[in-house]
C-alpha cells in the first residue's frame, strides 16, 4: 500500500491549496460527506451565500463548483501527472478547511487518508482510464447533479470549472516548472483526458471536456471560457473574471 510522501504533500501545499496536517488555524471544517446528499449540498450553498453575502444562490452554487473544480484539477490530476499517484478523492476522504476569514471563501483541501493508487505493473493508460472513471463518474458527476437539480446551474459551467484549471496546470504551469521536453511529456496526460477518455468515464454519452477543446488562447496564455461562471453576479460591484466570454462579446 502506497501513500503520498511528505515531499509530495508539501509540493501540493505550496502550489494548490492543499492542507497540511500541522497547520494551526482553522476557522471552519466542511466534511466531504456533507456533499454526498442533496440536502447537504443545499446547506453548503446556503452557507456560502451567507458567508460571501452573495446576491444570488446560483452564483454561490457556481462558487462551490469552481472551488471543487480547482481541487479536482490540482490535486488528483496533478499528483497523477507529477508523481504517478492518484489520491483517494471519495467524499468520505476529503474535508474543506477554511483557514482564513476572508470573504472570498476558498478553503484548503484536506485528505484524511494519504493512500494512493499507482499504475504498478499495469499499462499506465489503463490505470488512468480506470482511476479517472472512478473520479469523474463516481465522485464529480454526482455532486454536479445535486447542484444542477438544486439551482439549475448548467452542467457545462461546472465541467468547465474543472477544465479551465486543467488547462492552466498543463498548458501554463508545467512549462514554468520543467524543461520543454519534460513538460510536453506530462502534457500528454491532458490530451488523454480531453481527447481519449470515453463518455462512460464521466457517466455521460460524451466526454464533457470535448466541448472546451477549441477555446481560444488569450494573450495571457489563459483559455477563454466558453460558459460564464456567473461570478459577476456575486455582488452589485462584482466584475467579470479575466477569461469571461462576455468580455470577448462586449
Amino acid at each position: 500500500m502506497r501513500f503520498l510522501s511528505k515531499e509530495e504533500e508539501l509540493f501540493l501545499h505550496e502550489r494548490f491549496r492543499y492542507f497540511l496536517d500541522d497547520e494551526d488555524e482553522v476557522y471552519e471544517i466542511i466534511k466531504g460527506t456533507r456533499l454526498k446528499t442533496k440536502s447537504g449540498v443545499q446547506q453548503t450553498i446556503d452557507c456560502i451565500y451567507a458567508y460571501m453575502e452573495s446576491n444570488f444562490l446560483i452564483t454561490s452554487a457556481s462558487i462551490l463548483s469552481k472551488r471543487y473544480g480547482y481541487y479536482i484539477a490540482n490535486v488528483p490530476l496533478a499528483a497523477m501527472t507529477l508523481f504517478d499517484k492518484l489520491p483517494q478523492m471519495d467524499l468520505e476522504n476529503i474535508e474543506l478547511m477554511q483557514t482564513t476569514d476572508e470573504q472570498k471563501w476558498f478553503p484548503k483541501l484536506k485528505l484524511k487518508s494519504k493512500k494512493v493508487s499507482e499504475p504498478g505493473k499495469f499499462n499506465r493508460q489503463d490505470w488512468m482510464n480506470a482511476e479517472l472513471s472512478k473520479l469523474f463518474s463516481n465522485q464529480v458527476r454526482p455532486l454536479f447533479l445535486h447542484i444542477n437539480q438544486l439551482t439549475r446551474l448548467s452542467m457545462n459551467v461546472m465541467w468547465e470549472n474543472i477544465a479551465i484549471y486543467m488547462f492552466r496546470f498543463y498548458e501554463r504551469e508545467l512549462p514554468q516548472w520543467y524543461d520543454s521536453v519534460t513538460a510536453r511529456r506530462m502534457q500528454k496526460d491532458l490530451l488523454y483526458i480531453i481527447g481519449h477518455l470515453p463518455g462512460s468515464a464521466f457517466g455521460t454519452k460524451e466526454n464533457p471536456f470535448g466541448y472546451f477543446i477549441n477555446q481560444p488562447i488569450m494573450n495571457t496564455g489563459a483559455r477563454q471560457r466558453k460558459c460564464c461562471c456567473l461570478s459577476y453576479k456575486l455582488h452589485c460591484d462584482s466584475n467579470f473574471c479575466k477569461v469571461c466570454p462576455h468580455l470577448r462579446n462586449s
